[in-house]
């Protein structure tokens, strides 16, 4: 649920009632100023509706009738329609609440100690003009206010102030008339303020809450099932959401608080509700009223000062928000089987494993796995140092030199920008490489440079330089854990054949592979000839070759890349720029790097350094390239750039083949083992997911990050999308309906509770998660399993009844014809019937034809038949 727009000032007093008209488009709104205002669905104010004379508690749109209904405490019951009045019936006590049977054509309100039903006019009595009959049975089983009534499957439900749950039972013919059918006594520790009826495919459920604060879930027949207790105030209002399955509860708070009523767990934190937008916008206020309307999904909501805020359910928005971060978010992974877990890296120097709890499919659990700190060496004093060799000391005298110059340097630009010793310390390295006009000024680097003190920026770098810090996480890839064993069949995409648990539980850190000079930015790992190797490479412009040793068990450096035409032993820089990113092809036995220089390169690997020779440049971008990636699917490479553009390349490497626009700076790139489509993550804050086979098209957009998005993955067995961005957030998302889907899309208007999957083409089924199988992405999707059909979704269920088959004379079987389980004929059977038939029937056609010219022929005239007969004569 995604927040939409705030109603500022809706009214003079405080709102007490709310009610929605999905025909018109409109909210209604009443409260104690006893007026009853009309807002247009963009917060404009349409019209009022001034008959009351007291506090409006009630408003009720009946939908088939499209009729609005109001009560208040003056006791009068108004009917209204298109802004006019229709009827006014006057109760003589006052009305505190008000629901409506739709089944039995009743409308039902609460009053001091009592319960009334008012029954709907016919409308074959065409003799008054009134829409309620006056004439109204009444129940006296309450002995205080009854602040709440709910109706639902043929019965209501009544509740207040004197802590009683009262059920009723209406007859179906006769008179109008009540009985109780229950009572629950002291259902709550104190006074029941709201009361709603919860409902999606699998349960339904009567939902109360009270000043004991605490809520409770009852079954329809009035046993307890679940309480929600330790709220922080009285429970004001309640509402069912559908489309997330998730009770929202109001207790004078300033943010709707989330359950899962199927668990009973505050899901909250995982489940944003938009409070950034409506808090900026307005201030901080409590909310005081919920109204959730099924028909357009969307959620009102009052507060304690006199507004109305609203949210809209987003399908492709985050399932899931995983907060936990204190820093920017740089790098996602996962592992492939279950338990799935999924590892999270940022600038905080701390590794994230979340794993989804069995209870709810929004709430994950959470284990830091933290990484050693980054020690400040002491420097040498060499300045008194004293060596009887001549060459050391002048290497020592040379590096001493060195590294004052070097200090001096970094001491003169502080002086002229002090502020460029913040982005120094900082972890976001690659903010670095951004241009002056591309930089986001919402950026928090840019706001600390502008505000800060120089006395304050001074501190902040000789704190830095004294203490010990953690190291950023750029780049994050799992892969199994190699031993002797692992020898007799090595896993081409390098994941574990045992449990997940026996490889994740209490991860520690093993070795640290130090040999880069800047921030490592690409992984790659892979088996080859029967041995692990590792590749790496970052912002010092190197390429590392990475040999897993079996007597060690650890990595050791095998070689770097070096040029052969350089001399023995002469390393050299892979670009001209800082690479960016590392892809790995495992059929061509080919890598590809992104680099800041505009370019990206394809090298064949090769253990050695020097015969790691260059097989193509993609060259096109107008800016650095960010990432890279290998489509195994459609067996492409793709690019992204910050020149908005996205280049796909065939497996040789030239020409471009397309090029994508998209619309913003590309930060991350994934591709979809699925169906091949390609994921992007932008500087706008949006996930966009492009279909090549449908010429490139745009068929999937995912807004709710914050802040510049950094990382995205795709989790086959979940057909779900990960992300993770720079507002310190790892978002988990279910994405929207592929276009053109008419079959799903009814099923989800059938069924609205069930969540989106990722994007998948027509036909196309999910991948059941396994916790023996293991998904690889080698092949296309049709190998792995065949597409939907009508069929399949809904197979020939042969009916109790039928005693004897049916058979369609026209399209009997012939000899040999395949046969069903039940004797009838198959489709291939029955075509090729239809096909046999056609043909008959063609050629009878030609045959007719033939018969009648031939025919015609042989008549011709009177004078031709006697010319042939004469000559046949002589």
């Amino acid at each position: 649920m995604e927040y939409r727009q705030t109603i500022p000032d809706a009214h003079p007093k405080p709102i007490l009632a709310l009610q929605y008209n999905p025909f018109r488009r409109e909210i209604y709104s009443g409260g104690e100023d006893a007026i009853i205002r009309v807002w247009e669905e963009s917060g404009k104010l349409s019209s009022t509706l001034s008959e009351h004379v007291g506090w409006i508690t009630g408003l009720l749109y009946w939908y088939e009738h499209k009729l609005l209904f109001s009560c208040a405490i003056d006791g009068m019951l108004i009917a209204w329609s298109n802004g006019k009045v229709l009827q006014k019936i006057e109760t003589g006590s006052p009305i505190y609440s008000l629901a409506y049977n739709s089944r039995r054509q009743q409308i039902m309100v609460g009053c001091n100690r009592q319960v009334r039903v008012f029954q709907l006019v016919s409308t074959e009595e065409t003799h008054t003009s009134d829409i309620l009959e006056r004439k109204s049975v009444s129940c006296t089983e309450h002995s205080d206010i009854v602040s709440c009534i709910v109706s639902c499957e043929g019965r209501f439900y009544s509740a207040g102030y004197d802590r009683k749950i009262i059920i009723y039972d209406i007859p179906h013919h006769g008179n109008l008339k009540l009985r109780v059918s229950n009572v629950i006594s002291n259902a709550h520790d104190a006074a029941i303020s709201c009361m709603i009826y919860g409902k999606d495919a699998d349960n339904s459920w009567l939902i109360t809450g009270s000043f004991d604060r605490s809520v409770k879930l009852w079954s329809l027949d009035g046993n307890l099932l679940q309480k929600f207790d330790g709220l922080s105030d009285t429970v004001t209002s309640l509402c069912y959401v559908l489309p997330t399955q998730t009770l929202w509860i109001t207790t004078n708070s300033n943010v709707p608080i989330v359950y899962d009523p199927r668990s009973g767990i505050n899901v909250s934190d995982f489940v944003r509700t938009g409070e950034e937008g409506f808090q900026h916008s307005s201030g901080g206020f409590a909310f005081k009223h919920l109204l959730f309307v099924p028909e357009v999904n969307e959620v009102f909501a009052a507060t304690n000062r006199k507004s109305i805020v609203v949210w809209k359910f987003n399908p492709s928005a985050a399932l899931t928000v995983l907060p936990g971060h204190t820093d920017v978010v740089e790098c996602l992974t996962f592992t492939s089987k279950e338990p799935l877990l999924i590892f999270s890296g940022g600038d905080d120097g701390v590794i994230r494993k979340w794993e989804r709890l069995q209870l709810n499919t929004f709430m994950y659990s959470k284990e830091v796995l933290t990484l050693p700190k980054e020690e400040k060496q002491e420097e040498a004093p060499m300045l008194y140092t004293f060596s009887r060799d001549p060459e050391e000391r002048r290497k020592k005298q040379a590096a001493l030199h060195k590294r004052v110059t070097a200090k001096l340097n970094s001491w003169e630009r502080v002086e002229e920008d002090p502020a460029s010793t913040l982005l120094l310390t900082q972890d976001a390295l690659r903010t670095l490489r951004k241009k002056d006009h591309e930089i986001d000024p919402e950026n928090k680097i840019l706001k600390l440079k502008n505000n800060r003190s120089l006395e304050g920026l001074e501190n902040l770098r000789r704190k830095s330089q004294d203490e010990p810090s953690k190291p950023g996480v750029v780049s994050l890839l799992y892969t199994k854990t190699f031993n002797d064993k692992d020898k007799e069949g090595v896993d081409p995409t390098g994941l574990a054949n045992d449990g997940v648990t026996n490889r994740v539980a209490g991860m520690s850190l093993k070795y640290t592979l130090e040999e880069h000079k800047g921030a490592v930015t690409g992984i790659a790992c892979f088996a080859r000839d029967g041995t692990h190797w590792l590749l790496s490479s970052g912002f010092d412009r190197r390429i590392c070759i990475w040999e897993y040793m079996p007597t060690t068990a650890q990595f050791q450096r095998h070689d770097v890349f070096r040029n052969a035409h350089a001399g023995f032993g002469k390393e050299e820089l892979a670009a001209d720029g800082i690479i960016l990113d590392l892809a790995y092809c495992p059929e061509r036995n080919e890598f590809a790097y992104a680099s800041a220089d505009k370019l990206a390169y394809i090298r064949k690997f090769s253990p050695k350094g020097t015969e790691m020779l260059l097989q193509a440049i993609l060259q096109g971008h107008e800016a650095e390239v960010t990432q890279i990636k290998w489509n195994d699917i459609h067996k492409q490479w793709i690019t992204a750039s910050e020149d908005r553009t996205i280049r796909i390349w065939p497996p040789e490497g030239i020409p471009c083949l397309r090029v994508i626009n998209n619309d913003a700076p590309c930060t991350a790139l994934c591709i979809d083992n699925v169906n091949g489509s390609i994921i992007t993550g932008s500087q706008d804050k949006i996930i966009r997911v492009f279909d090549p086979d449908k010429k490139d098209e745009l068929v999937q957009k995912n807004v709710g990050h914050t802040d510049e998005v950094r990382c995205i993955i795709h989790i086959p067995v979940r057909n779900q999308y990960v992300s993770a961005s720079w507002d310190n957030t790892v978002r988990v998302w279910n994405g929207m309906l592929p276009f053109n889907l008419s079959f799903v899309k009814i099923f989800h208007f059938l069924t609205p509770s069930i969540p989106y999957p990722a994007y998948l083409k027509k036909g196309q089924r999910r991948i059941a998660a396994s916790k023996s199988t293991t998904y690889t992405p080698t092949g296309t999707f049709d190998e792995l399993e065949d597409s939907a059909t009508y069929s399949d979704i809904n197979p020939l269920i042969k009916p109790k009844l039928l005693s004897k088959p049916l058979f369609i004379t026209d399209l009997s079987p012939t000899k040999g014809s395949h046969k069903d389980e039940y004797g009838l004929p198959t489709q291939q059977s029955r075509l090729e019937d239809e096909l046999r038939s056609t043909l008959n029937d063609l050629e009878n056609a030609l045959a007719a034809s033939d018969k009648a010219q031939s025919a015609k022929r042989g008549r011709g005239t009177k004078s031709d038949r006697r010319k042939g007969s004469e000559g046949r004569i002589g």
